[in-house]
């Protein structure tokens, strides 16, 4: 007997579905995490939020024989994947006015993820998918309120936006400021370096990656041994975060 014939209940395709949705969830976590490990992460939440959202509408459409509470076949002829597109597309819109770029710093990803996976447990319900629905709610809630506090106590690099003014007439390079930085154990990507110059004085930004060890207390460390840097009139510093 095949996997799907097994299934014979509405209760026991609800909790296989929201077994995959946690499995789908898991998995978006482990990407998500590598992208917050090497402090280039779009939140790993969003990963999470948005795997087992696709994982949910996607296994809805494969229990024709169910929706509706069952009755669609005898009752009524209705085939709720020709909606679900338009609203997930509908309700994405909507989420994408929240996300805000402020600097380097990007926020409202998590919560136009939240919104977009909300509108997957509006389908499930209107399609009588109860069980589903509650579990991808509860997974929704692991993942926003449960999975940052595992993160927190997880190793990963600390992404930092730094500007460096440099006092008038000096000519920066850009390697000066590297070797000052890598041999107190960060990292600078050199596709993230740019120069700029406003007649009078130099500046150099780019972005700093502090090792998982330093992550903590990284922002006033890098400070402390800036304000050591010869020829360095002011800097600023920002954590630089996808929220």
């Amino acid at each position: 007997m095949s996997q799907l014939g097994s299934i014979n209940s509405w209760h026991g395709a609800g909790v296989w579905m929201v077994f995959n949705m946690a499995a789908a969830l898991l998995l978006g976590w482990f990407v998500g995490y590598e992208r917050y490990f090497s402090g280039r992460a779009a939140g790993s939440q969003v990963y999470c939020l948005v795997c087992a959202t696709s994982c949910a509408v996607t296994l809805l459409a494969g229990y024709p024989a169910i929706w509706y509470w069952g009755s669609q076949s005898t009752v009524i002829a209705a085939d709720p994947t020709k909606v679900i597109g338009a609203v997930l597309t509908g309700i994405g819109f909507l989420g994408a006015g929240i996300i805000v770029k402020s600097g380097p710093n990007v926020r409202g990803l998590t919560t136009a993820a939240s919104i977009w996976g909300s509108s997957a447990i509006g389908v499930l319900v209107g399609v009588g998918f109860y069980v589903p629905a509650i579990g991808l709610t509860a997974l929704f809630v692991v993942c926003t309120a449960i999975v940052p506090r595992i993160e927190q106590r997880l190793p990963a690099h600390a992404a930092i936006t730094g500007t460096f003014r440099f006092r008038k007439g000096h000519r920066p390079r850009p390697e000066e400021v590297h070797r000052f930085l890598v041999r107190r154990g960060l990292r600078i990507p050199p596709e993230s370096l740019a120069i700029s110059f406003d007649g009078t004085h130099f500046e150099v930004q780019c972005l700093i990656f502090a090792s998982s060890s330093a992550r903590t207390n990284a922002l006033s460390t890098i400070g402390e041994e800036l304000s050591q840097l010869e020829h360095v009139e002011g800097f600023t510093l920002t954590h630089s975060s996808r929220t």
